[in-house]
């Protein structure tokens, strides 16, 4: 074994790493944006309006990543960055939007009589009453969203983008050190996850400590 490569190509590791993570956090980013829009479609008393968000989940959810990547490169002819983002956006919001969607089944009925009750209009009780606590309840398959996010970037390098996954194989192309440049970009993924879990976790307190 020579784990030497990983300083002889650390220009190429750290360039691909940093395209992983501004690839991943954009779509973490939007695709939260865009679920919890839906979600709280979802939890709207009207019958179109739960439709409307239940095909959208269903569809997104039943279209690989990967088709919806090439969908933006070779049909719509986005660029390949543009395209990455926009394909992880939409497939992983359709996910973030049903774990949403259960949070708030899950809250009390009551929280929302509540919320109309004092005067707050459905924007109001969403941002300042509701999502705080379905965001309390949902934590930990959020965690595994955001980490599905940062694993799917892999598909990225389908369309050419260099980031932390192409780098590897593109050494292993110049070097045959597959095993080692495999060995190196799997501890920066998992390192990237635990960083997501642990802040997630500690966000999850802070909205604990906040409702309570």
């Amino acid at each position: 074994m020579k784990w030497s490569i990983a300083w002889e190509y650390r220009e190429a590791l750290l360039n691909g790493l940093m395209l992983t993570l501004q690839i991943s956090a954009v779509s973490i980013v939007a695709s939260t944006i865009i679920g919890m829009v839906v979600a709280c479609v979802a939890s709207l008393p009207g019958f179109f309006a739960r439709r409307i968000a239940s095909a959208y989940v269903e569809m997104l959810r039943n279209i690989p990543v990967v088709v919806k990547i090439f969908f933006f490169y070779f049909a719509v002819g986005l660029d390949a960055i543009p395209a990455a983002m926009l394909g992880l956006t939409l497939h992983q919001s359709a996910y973030i939007a049903d774990v949403l969607a259960s949070g708030f089944r899950a809250l009390p009925r009551e929280q929302f009589e509540a919320a109309y009750a004092v005067g707050h209009s459905e924007l109001q009780s969403f941002v300042h009453i509701l999502l705080p606590q379905v965001f309390r309840i949902v934590m930990p398959p959020m965690i595994t969203q955001y980490i599905e996010v940062v694993k799917n970037s892999a598909i990225a390098m389908m369309i050419g983008i260099e980031e932390l996954t192409f780098q590897t194989q593109q050494i292993e192309a110049e070097t045959f050190r597959g095993f080692e440049a495999a060995s190196i970009a799997t501890i920066a993924y998992i390192v990237i996850a635990l960083v997501i879990a642990g802040s997630m976790g500690a966000l999850a307190n802070r909205l604990k400590a906040g409702i309570t």
